[in-house]
């Protein structure tokens, strides 16, 4: 057997190893970009305050996390490669050391999706609380009319004026019952749609709310796989486990 058939060997080896970490970085730097393009453009514009756009945000790293989180093995699978560059080692250590305070981001991002989202069904319901009084106070104004004239000044005012025939085909208390109800019937119908999307935006969020929990959950759990604080050193999953005692049992003292 030739001597030199174990380095040429070995030497294959290397090259297919490098070749192959090469690609799964690049491949995995791809999908972190593809995640990142999904999350910048998902919360796009900005408005930190605004209780729709934390619920916007929180969508989009859900919708993003899985492209994260698929890159992120790629990269950390790259390096285990023999002959994988110092380069995809030092992405490696940085990615890590992310990672960690992107799985924290995630468990911060669930008490805060369900506070933004029960501030929107707070304001939506103000909205439609707001429609509501307006209505009545229109009822009011309008049973308190008293002659033709007050009651075509009032529908003269309305956002979508009403404008009555220049002669009314009926006596004015007879015309003004008649706007009445129908005045009561909008109004009832109102407060029913009003109820129903109140029925539905509630219902509507706590699907929302257990679908993004979940999934903010199961990829905090992923990127704690991953995060690390000190190379070589536990990470921030094993830590995890070790505060609901996943730890490991002394040994007994030997007599």
């Amino acid at each position: 057997m030739d001597a030199t058939e174990p380095n040429v060997s070995g030497s294959s080896e290397v090259r297919i190893g490098k070749e192959a970490a090469q690609a799964f970085s690049v491949i995995g730097l791809v999908s972190l970009g593809l995640g990142l393009v999904t999350l910048v453009f998902a919360s796009l514009p900005v408005r930190v305050m605004d209780p729709a756009w934390q619920l916007q945000l929180s969508g989009a790293l859900t919708g993003a996390g899985f492209s994260l989180l698929i890159g992120t093995l790629l990269i950390c699978t790259a390096s285990a490669f023999p002959g994988a560059s110092q380069p995809i080692h030092g992405n490696v250590k940085l990615l890590r050391n992310i990672c960690t305070w992107v799985a924290i981001l995630y468990l911060v991002m669930i008490p805060v999706q369900l506070y933004a989202g029960m501030r929107v069904l707070q304001q939506k319901s103000g909205e439609e609380g707001r429609t509501q009084a307006a209505w009545k106070k229109f009822k009011r104004q309008l049973e308190a009319t008293s002659n033709e004239q007050e009651l075509r000044d009032l529908l003269g005012k309305l956002n979508q004026p009403i404008n009555l025939p220049p002669k009314l085909n009926q006596p004015f208390l007879s015309f003004k019952q008649t706007i009445v109800a129908q005045a009561d019937s909008r109004f009832n119908a109102l407060v029913y749609q009003n109820d129903q999307a109140r029925s539905e935006r509630l219902q509507n969020f706590i699907s929302e709310a257990a679908n993004n929990t979940l999934k903010s959950l199961l990829f905090a759990g992923g990127f704690a796989a991953f995060g690390q604080g000190k190379e070589g050193g536990p990470t921030l999953l094993d830590k995890a486990l070790g505060i609901f005692g996943n730890k490991p049992r002394r040994r007994g003292r030997v007599a």
